[in-house]
């Protein structure tokens, strides 16, 4: 666990070292401060869906799995093997669209590869040796980390992101801190990009995600009844 930490910390200040030197060169983004506020919208949505998917992740493993005696393949689990990696992309996803030239999603996805393809290859061994048959079934049917349009259209948002497990764990506050670290790199990232930022319309831009987001969940969650 201590060097796995130690090279996420490593990584993450070499991600911080890349940002400034984006941010000292910003002929790499779009000029348009209009653009820029889509892809912020944009980000923050991912940013946002991807949080609650970990969160809602964690809390139906936390209630399901009975301590690991049980594997867990219903809620977001039936979506895919790894939901919780997922919303961890999605989460990298939403800032690149945020704080980095969009053109750089594909470099954070092969990072993300290279990063975490061994870690999840392990770890779904050792439930491979831990539930056998069971496991190799469930393998069978369901995608490792990206989900399949078939079980996209299938999913009942309402199991795959539940509210009530979701705020079950200390995930929870992410809420808060990513949102707010997002409207601090906004705000540096036009500071160097445009000269100035403004702030009411970042606040304005990531508040209106937020709404569109909640509005959306709670249309789909109204078709699940």
């Amino acid at each position: 666990m201590k060097q796995r930490i130690q090279i996420d910390t490593s990584l993450l200040f070499l991600l911080i070292l890349f940002t400034g030197f984006l941010y000292l060169n910003k002929h790499l983004y779009l000029e348009s401060r209009g653009a820029d506020n889509v892809l912020d919208f944009l980000g923050m949505v991912v940013v946002l869906k991807g949080m609650l998917l970990r969160m809602s992740a964690r809390g139906h493993k936390k209630m399901h799995s009975q301590q690991g005696r049980r594997m867990v393949s219903t809620g977001p689990y039936a979506l895919v093997r790894n939901p919780m990696y997922l919303g961890t992309f999605m989460i990298g996803c939403g800032f690149i669209l945020i704080v980095w030239p969009w053109w750089s999603l594909p470099v954070f996805a092969l990072f993300f590869y290279l990063r975490f393809n061994k870690q999840i290859s392990e770890e779904e061994k050792y439930l491979a040796r831990l539930f056998g048959e069971e496991f190799a079934e469930y393998c069978r049917r369901t995608p490792r980390l990206l989900p399949s349009f078939p079980g996209v259209l299938k999913a009942r948002p309402k199991e795959i992101l539940n509210i009530r497990e979701a705020f079950g764990t200390k995930d929870k506050w992410g809420l808060l801190t990513w949102p707010l670290l997002a409207v601090v790199l906004e705000w540096i990232q036009e500071s160097f990009v445009f000269g100035a930022a403004d702030i009411l319309t970042i606040l304005t831009v990531f508040a209106a995600a937020i709404v569109a987001l909640s509005f959306g969940l709670w249309v789909a969650y109204q078709r699940t009844f």
